[in-house]
């Protein structure tokens, strides 16, 4: 191109006594040159790991899904890599040409105002959710018959997650619908013998000093009752006198593990299927949890593992505390799941799970929304909605 542009140039010197015909011609040329220039431009193709990609758009931040792109799932070995994670809005130009559009539950719950002001026919909302219900529950009308899919804790959820996870003693997960045993044998000495230093009744971890469910309450009211016997709940973090001065919480864990007999794995919300990774601070360092929420704890804990403090007074909680730190064997008794199962901690929001749904001929099908998603989310949102 550019040699010819040098010889239009040349010529037009060599025709100055046709000047006026010349300024009519050379830019005809030039419009002609520059389009021929552009067919012949080759476009390179971006490279791909999977032709068929999947374009998610983070539209509320979700701290969960830390990093951008393809390599997000090629990183963590997913069965299904076809997926790009970005939270550039602009990638397109449009977002009706993303695949699928996440919404974190924090942001929805007190924004209704900034939302897609245009939708793909074909385009997914997914609600994801890492905390409850009755913490954040959804009240504009909008988010009504606006979410396609649902990312939460809760069980009927098209992604439904666990903050633990169970295996049995071969670490096999056995998933969320199996029979616990019921016949579990005794421990043995060695189990035994990591109780042998405990003195201390119970501790709770608490950083988070007020909550919906009032669990602070009930903490001081269980102090008050375990006086009677000598006993005590010691607090640990910002809202009770004791700290772990150190950069890891190793030193608190240590300490549950020698000194004390229970752990309060108390939720600080009443929500269906919400319980969170707090009962492992309890299990994990041989401690008895006692657990408060709203979820039922059989479906997801080993029976005979745990006190419930839901439909219990602090008076017979305090009295139950006693008496088992009176009677070892009892004790002893609230630590034969070790001998069935692992109890362990699990990834929540895991983009191998939205990949994998983004794969399913049957789903991608579907097309239905929910309805009464505000409903669906907080059975209760009208009365919740009202005390925000």
């Amino acid at each position: 191109m550019c040699q010819v542009f040098t010889y239009i140039m040349n010529l037009t010197r060599s025709l100055k006594p046709y000047k006026h015909f010349v300024h009519v011609l050379l830019p005809v040329c030039l419009i002609f040159l520059i389009q021929f220039s552009q067919k012949r431009i080759i476009v390179k193709e971006l490279i791909r790991f999977q032709p068929d990609m999947k374009h998610i758009l983070v539209w509320t931040n979700i701290q969960a899904l830390k990093g951008d792109g393809q390599t997000y799932f090629t990183n963590r070995k997913c069965e299904y890599t076809n997926c790009y994670l970005t939270r550039n809005r602009n990638l397109f130009g449009d977002i009706r040409y993303f695949d699928l559009i996440l919404f974190n539950l924090q942001d929805v719950s007190v924004d209704s105002e900034h939302l897609p002001h245009v939708r793909g026919q074909n385009q997914r909302y997914i609600f994801v959710a890492n905390n409850s219900a009755d913490n954040y529950p959804i009240c504009d009308s909008k988010y009504d018959n606006f979410f396609n899919w649902t990312w939460t804790y809760r069980y009927d959820s098209t992604i439904p997650y666990r903050f633990i996870t169970v295996h049995n003693t071969q670490y096999e997960e056995l998933g969320s619908h199996f029979h616990w045993n019921t016949n579990m044998k005794p421990i043995d000495e060695k189990i035994k013998s990591k109780f042998s230093t405990k003195s201390k009744a119970a501790v709770i971890f608490l950083d988070k000093c007020k909550s919906r469910n009032k669990r602070e309450i009930l903490v001081k009211d269980l102090q008050k009752e375990l006086g009677r016997f000598n006993l005590t709940v010691d607090i640990f973090g910002e809202c009770g006198p004791r700290q772990c001065r150190r950069r890891t919480m190793q030193p608190c864990y240590w300490r549950v593990k020698k000194m004390y007999y229970f752990y309060l794995a108390f939720e600080d919300s009443m929500s269906a299927d919400y319980i969170t990774q707090a009962v492992l601070n309890a299990y994990d360092n041989y401690a008895v949890p006692i657990v408060y929420g709203g979820v039922h704890y059989d479906k997801y804990l080993p029976p005979g593992s745990y006190l419930n403090a839901v439909n219990a007074s602090a008076a017979t909680l305090a009295q139950t505390m006693h008496d088992i730190i009176a009677n070892r064997e009892k004790y002893y008794n609230y630590f034969r799941w070790r001998n069935h199962y692992i109890i362990s901690k699990s990834t929540p929001l895991d983009g191998c799970d939205l990949c994998q749904l983004m794969n399913n001929p049957v789903t991608l099908k579907q097309t239905s929304s929910y309805e009464n998603f505000r409903k669906w989310w907080n059975p209760n949102y009208i009365q919740r909605c009202k005390s925000n």
